[in-house]
């Protein structure tokens, strides 16, 4: 069974969800932290331990928190902000099969093509992209190529003059 998706949700309802996928029946000890819920365990003080989330499905409630690499262009077009998930850390764990978005909630996959070419740049020039927020070293230009689901295709590179 699913969370239902009209009515009123209950904390043991979702509780019963989570350790037994049936929402509705199943012996529930209280009390119920949401804290455990989404994080797994019983560190909040709940009377089940819960198992963790299943983190590797897309998109994910539990990395919908984002963090910026600005100044994204080409050269010649005009300058993007995007965004990638918070679980990911700093720009400069970028790998290939990362997601980037145009948006901070991260709802709104980069794509090839999207706003208006297919191939994307972060300027390494811009001193004032904090060390954190750059894929690259200080001074040097990442380019990458996303899909049409804004994942991060092999091949992308850090260019150093």
């Amino acid at each position: 069974m699913a969370v239902p998706t009209s009515g009123v949700l209950t904390m043991e309802g979702l509780a019963q969800e989570v350790l037994y996928g049936t929402y509705g029946s199943g012996n529930v000890i209280s009390p119920i932290h949401m804290y455990d819920l989404i994080n797994g365990g019983n560190s909040a003080g709940s009377g089940n331990s819960y198992p963790a989330i299943n983190t590797s499905c897309t998109p994910n409630p539990h990395t919908r928190t984002s963090l910026q690499l600005p100044y994204v262009g080409c050269e010649g077009c005009l300058t993007i902000n995007v965004y990638y998930a918070t679980s990911i850390g700093d720009a400069s764990n970028l790998t290939t099969g990362s997601v980037l978005y145009t948006d901070p909630a991260l709802t709104t996959p980069l794509s090839n093509g999207s706003p208006s070419f297919g191939s994307y740049r972060q300027d390494g020039f811009t001193n004032t992209i904090p060390s954190n927020q750059r894929k690259c070293s200080s001074g040097c230009f990442f380019d990458f190529d996303v899909n049409s689901s804004g994942v991060i295709q092999s091949g992308f590179s850090c260019g150093c003059p």
